[in-house]
């Protein structure tokens, strides 16, 4: 996949607008982490790969803060199962 971006000056730093179809292929977002790596002029976005450890310190640390959807345990049967 193949697209033109305009760089744009933010700053001191240069910024790249990442198009919605390259964003989607890679699985990313606003606030995802990425690695650039330069391969002579060529430049090369992927997303970085976080340790457990990172990952474990990054998510909140109390039930309360987690996001869960618990409204399906107020539902009733919608077929034959057994409850």
């Amino acid at each position: 996949m193949s697209r033109v971006a305009t760089l744009r000056r933010s700053g001191g730093s240069v910024i790249l607008s990442i198009p919605k179809a390259i964003v989607d292929s890679l699985a990313v977002d606003a606030g995802s982490v990425v690695e650039l790596s330069l391969n002579g002029r060529s430049l090369s976005v992927t997303p970085a790969r976080r340790s457990l450890a990172d990952r474990l310190a990054a998510s909140p640390k109390s039930p309360k803060l987690w996001q869960r959807d618990d409204e399906w345990l107020e539902d009733a049967p919608q077929g034959r199962e057994a409850l």
